[in-house]
């Protein structure tokens, strides 16, 4: 009996074990039946166009603004003002009056001089008849020719002795702040006002000498001044030093800027940048669009609506944008964000268009 019990539990221990075994089965086909290549989904980027424009190669440097001319006014004689013909901070005219001085005494000495010019003349004349006559001498007849010079050159001095008192402005400038009024009396060489050019204006500045090759007279310059904050104004190259500086190896440059409305005054601190060089049809992308890798940097490129991965060389840097020297080319469509999730082939998502690929 109990042999009997055994095998009926071994039997039924048996069934179950198939009958389990059997529903596994029959479960897990219907789950087997609903798997399927799945798509991976797509990686959503944003893309630009590449830009072609012209870049610009530029030179930074620093300068101080000095006048193109500038004379200090001194008179040559002493005398005593009568009048000034200028207003402080005005500008003047070639040849315009500046000082004039009181010229009385210098009008006694020119009628004197020519009293005695007059007289030394009619004396050489009757001398030199007697001569001519066998009456008179050679010697009293050159006393009289040499009297005759020495008086003409009393004249002279006389009359540009008359033409020193009055100062004439020697060009076109500004004048600055005087130092006389109507009534003083100047010495020879006291300084009375400043004459200063300042249209066009100069700038001195310095560049490092690896750049020598690529300046030349006539290179135009842009410049900022702290001063006017809101212009930008532009010049040219008209001098370059033919030494080169040997302890800060540097070359000495000037350049001239056009100051019609005498905005710039000499010693401003000024920036300046020197064009050097100018790539017309250069490749240009914005800098996010860039991504650093091990090697250098690279860029995402959409192709078969895929992302194709390219290695770039940078050239010049623009505000937000970066010119690409070798690597792309016009026409193409790179990515300009999404990029940290991509990777060579991926597919990508451009804005409400979604491009898949299945990948196995």
């Amino acid at each position: 009996m109990k042999r009997f019990v055994l095998l009926l539990l071994v039997a039924g221990l048996a069934g179950g074990g198939y009958y389990g075994y059997r529903m596994r089965l029959a479960g897990s086909q219907p789950a087997q039946a609903s798997v399927a290549p799945t798509a991976r989904a797509a990686v959503p980027v944003e893309v630009a166009s590449v830009e072609i424009m012209t870049v610009s190669e530029e030179v930074e440097a620093l300068g101080t603004l000095a006048a193109d001319e500038s004379v200090v006014i001194a008179p040559e004689i002493a005398g005593r003002v009568v009048s000034l013909g200028f207003r402080e901070g005005e500008p003047v005219k070639a040849g315009q009056e500046l000082v004039k001085l009181d010229t009385a005494i210098l009008d006694a000495e020119l009628k004197q001089a020519m009293a005695d010019l007059g007289l030394a003349r009619d004396t050489n004349e009757r001398l030199r008849g007697l001569v001519s006559r066998g009456s008179g001498t050679q010697v009293a007849l050159d006393e009289s020719a040499a009297k005759l010079a020495s008086t003409e050159a009393r004249v002279q001095l006389a009359k540009a002795k008359l033409a020193q008192s009055t100062i004439l402005a020697p060009f076109n400038g500004v004048v600055g702040l005087r130092a006389v009024g109507v009534g003083d009396y100047v010495p020879v060489g006291k300084p009375l006002i400043t004459l200063t050019s300042v249209d066009p204006i100069k700038i001195d500045f310095r560049v490092p000498e690896i750049f020598l090759s690529r300046l030349k007279v006539g290179q135009p310059v842009q410049m900022r001044v702290d001063a006017v904050v809101d212009r930008k104004f532009t010049g040219k190259i008209f001098a370059i030093d033919p030494v080169v500086d040997v302890n800060g190896r540097a070359i000495r440059l000037r350049a001239t800027i056009p100051n019609a409305d005498l905005a710039l005054k000499p010693g401003l601190f000024a920036r300046l940048a020197i064009t050097i060089d100018q790539r017309p049809n250069a490749i240009v992308v914005p800098e996010m669009a860039v991504v650093p890798d091990a090697v250098g940097k690279m860029v995402y490129v959409v192709e078969n609506g895929k992302a194709k991965r390219l290695s770039v060389e940078l050239g010049k840097r623009l505000p937000g944008k970066v010119e690409i020297v070798s690597g792309l080319t016009p026409g193409m469509q790179i990515i300009t964000a999404g990029q940290m999730r991509l990777r060579d082939g991926a597919a990508i998502a451009i804005k409400d268009k979604i491009v898949q690929t299945s990948q196995l």
